[in-house]
């Protein structure tokens, strides 16, 4: 079933100007790998969806199986209120197929561990399992009496504000008022159930920027050799980047950053384009009015639209 974590996204703070993942609930950074962004994720959904009280949350508790050498850590260990295990939750990078394999190593953590239930994710997959008398049988996750986890809110409830998605590495920078409201919403907008786009992590080694490219994004189809990737990236150094990339025939082709910040501002040199070997800065204002309408979904979802024309 579709995870209970798909869309969150977990906590970014910035070192040395490296972004690193952020752990609410241990109030540390931990380098920005697959796995931990998927146990952030499930951290997001518990602090934001459930009451599940936050000491009431293990990391990485060691696991000493017989036929191992070191001790390995469980992922993540949601405790009862007798300060037992209730809930293993193994989590695999959101690349990682689940599998009957994948399954069984979390039985064996499980077999110290003693949960009576098993949560196997990889931020977009939750497959549930039951422990009763020895025995493993797979489950559906419900909001029934009997199930461990009782969301106490809708994910459309939650108040995602530029705050919300300034700790999340996607805006940063001063705004006027109606365009910070006008940017939430439209990012907000952008990662709903609403937009039907795929959504992925895209791990960049290297930019042009000042700022990484490595960011969630989502990936419109535009027709059957051309597709984009787009994001908001924040750059720490405090402004807010639509960044767009092109992808013809499996090849990224261009790449794209609207400075969000200098187009509300009107600035003539609000994006740069690279393309064909090529740097150009752009007037965006000329192909793009943004802000100038205010908060649209219709301007979402026809996104790809928009920024299609600065590749031609």
């Amino acid at each position: 079933m579709k995870s209970k974590a798909s869309n969150h996204f977990p906590q970014i703070k910035t070192h040395d100007n490296e972004p690193l993942l952020f752990n609410p609930i241990l109030k540390k950074r931990f380098k920005n790998r697959p796995e931990e962004r998927v146990r952030l994720k499930w951290v997001e959904y518990l602090n934001h969806q459930t009451d599940w009280p936050k000491s009431r949350l293990g990391f990485e508790a060691p696991v000493k199986l017989q036929q191992e050498k070191n001790n390995l850590r469980a992922d993540l260990i949601l405790y009862s209120r007798q300060m037992k295990p209730e809930i293993l939750i193994e989590c695999k990078a959101e690349s990682v197929k689940l599998t009957n394999a994948v399954g069984e190593q979390a039985a064996r953590y499980n077999q110290e561990v003693g949960a009576p239930y098993i949560c196997l994710t990889n931020g977009i997959t939750d497959f549930w399992y039951k422990v009763s008398n020895n025995s493993v049988s797979a489950i559906e996750a419900s909001s029934g009496p009997d199930f461990p986890i009782k969301p106490t809110k809708k994910f459309s409830e939650l108040n995602r504000d530029f705050n919300y998605w300034q700790d999340r590495g996607f805006c940063a920078g001063n705004f006027t008022a109606t365009d910070k409201e006008m940017l939430y919403k439209s990012i907000t907008h952008f990662w709903s159930d609403s937009i039907d786009w795929q959504k992925t992590y895209l791990d960049f080694s290297s930019s042009p920027f000042e700022f990484g490219l490595q960011q969630y994004y989502r990936i419109p189809v535009i027709d059957n050799n051309q597709k984009l990737a787009i994001s908001f990236i924040a750059n720490p150094a405090g402004s807010t980047h639509l960044v767009a990339i092109l992808n013809k025939k499996g090849q990224n082709h261009a790449l794209l950053s609207i400075h969000l910040n200098r187009l509300s501002e009107g600035h003539s040199d609000s994006a740069i384009l690279f393309h064909s070997g090529e740097m150009k800065q752009i007037n965006a204002g000329k192909h793009f009015t943004f802000f100038k309408h205010g908060f649209s979904k219709k301007l979402i979802g026809q996104l790809p639209l928009y920024l299609m024309r600065f590749f031609v």
